[in-house]
């Protein structure tokens, strides 16, 4: 039994052609969802990338408890339980929070390789490089004050597309599959940055998006913030560049599913394609915010579809799957016990997701009612194909969208539905309390 998962950093799901996508290029990732299942009701657990790659290792939902930081060491982990069953696995990518040296997240994997310069690597140090900011540094998102200033240093030297981190960490993918294709049962992860800022793809990426740019500024590395701060033009060729990102990943999605085939593993391979979250672009979807923030400045906002409702596609050995349109509910802790369910291992008793392998075959059609998701000492969400519910910490009002009514998200109806907000925050507090969440916790989710 072989494996292969494939993370994509900030990858909206509506910049798929698979999900309804009209002007970007994305025909690797559409030829392959013709191949597969396509879960149209997938959605995040815990929010940003840290705590989604927790309950994906974990299969449990992290953000009641804890954020961003390391995975603790006395986790029950997937690699580990792979590899205690003689499963090969392999870690490759350029995320670079999972191989900081105390954060744990490659803990259990057989073997791993960091692609390094993402973000705020410090790969390159050289004084010598110049350090060029693209626009003023007010519209830039600049948590540490070195990051931009590493950004080009690391970044400098890139002559062929294979420089690029997406490109060259799949190519590293690629190099491993034709090395070990031959072995009885592996699994190969493969966690891409791209598409997350900076959106700084080869030019002729950008070029199929917004070909006659002539400002002197632009901004690949947005604050975020609501969307007051880059003018219409600028806007355009910022979303051209997060286009040409995504457009960049799924032609090396394509090289290496043609490697798949070309090392005859389409028969025996099971392939998964899925994003954390998404980011805002400041589309009528997205609150008129840009970035991914769920506050700014006294305000707080919910977790947008744009931002929540993500991409996901299976395809099982021999195309099993093609075609399918996947309705049920399906969350990042359910692709461990998924894992282990295709590799005919035991889903430990710790583990809270549920394999979705049901779904895939078509012996269960539906589910959870709501997913559950939230980010750590800030909001816990429930979302459905109708309803999308969010309660924050402490004093603060509740957000109530009709999904079906208002698909953008434009009318928050809590203030008028008091009797639609206690039932939802009935619901929530339930699926809290099953996870094990303690009271006095359950108690800061006010309404």
């Amino acid at each position: 039994m072989k494996a292969i998962v494939i993370m994509s950093d900030s990858l909206r799901r509506d910049h798929l052609g698979c999900y309804g996508n009209r002007w970007i290029k994305t025909p690797n990732l559409d030829a392959l969802a013709r191949q597969a299942a396509v879960f149209q009701h997938a959605y995040g657990s815990s929010h940003p990338t840290l705590p989604n790659r927790t309950d994906l290792f974990t299969g449990r939902w992290g953000f009641p408890w804890h954020g961003w930081g390391k995975l603790a060491r006395e986790e029950t982990v997937l690699a580990q339980l792979l590899t205690d069953a003689g499963v090969v696995s392999m870690l490759i990518g350029d995320t670079y929070h999972l191989f900081k040296e105390d954060h744990y997240y490659h803990r259990g994997f057989s073997g791993w390789y960091w692609n390094r310069g993402q973000e705020g690597d410090n790969l390159v140090i050289d004084p010598t490089i110049p350090i060029k900011f693209p626009c003023k540094k007010s519209k830039m998102r600049l948590p540490y004050p070195d990051r931009y200033a590493q950004i080009c240093r690391n970044r400098y030297h890139r002559k062929v597309e294979t420089d690029w981190f997406a490109p060259g960490t799949m190519t590293k993918a690629m190099e491993w599959l034709e090395a070990n294709h031959g072995r009885d049962s592996f699994l190969l992860w493969i966690d891409l940055f791209d598409p997350h800022e900076p959106w700084d793809p080869p030019q002729h990426y950008i070029d199929l998006y917004d070909p006659d740019y002539d400002l002197p500024e632009y901004c690949d590395y947005p604050e975020n913030a609501p969307c007051t701060f880059l003018s219409e033009r600028e806007l355009k060729q910022t979303r051209a560049r997060y286009a040409g990102e995504v457009t960049m990943v799924d032609t090396w999605v394509g090289r290496l599913m043609d490697t798949l085939a070309n090392l005859q593993l389409d028969e025996e391979c099971l392939v998964v394609f899925m994003a954390d979250h998404g980011h805002y672009l400041n589309y009528p979807t997205d609150g008129g915010l840009i970035g991914k923030p769920l506050s700014y400045k006294g305000e707080f906002f919910p977790m947008y579809r744009s931002l929540n409702h993500l991409p996901f596609l299976v395809r099982l050995p021999g195309a099993r799957s093609v075609g399918k349109k996947i309705k049920g509910i399906v969350q990042p802790p359910d692709l461990l016990p998924t894992l282990l369910d295709y590799f005919g291992l035991d889903t430990p008793a710790c583990v809270q997701g549920e394999s979705f392998m049901p779904l895939l075959k078509g012996t269960e059609q539906r589910r959870r009612k709501f997913a559950l998701g939230g980010a750590h000492r800030t909001m816990a969400q429930l979302t459905n194909a109708r309803w999308s519910f969010a309660c924050w910490r402490g004093q603060r009002p509740p957000a109530l969208y009709d999904l079906k009514a208002d698909p953008n998200q434009e009318r928050n109806l809590a203030p008028d539905e008091p009797e639609t907000v206690r039932k939802m925050h009935g619901v929530l507090l339930k699926m809290l309390s099953e996870l094990e969440v303690e009271q006095e916790r359950l108690e800061q989710y006010q309404v």
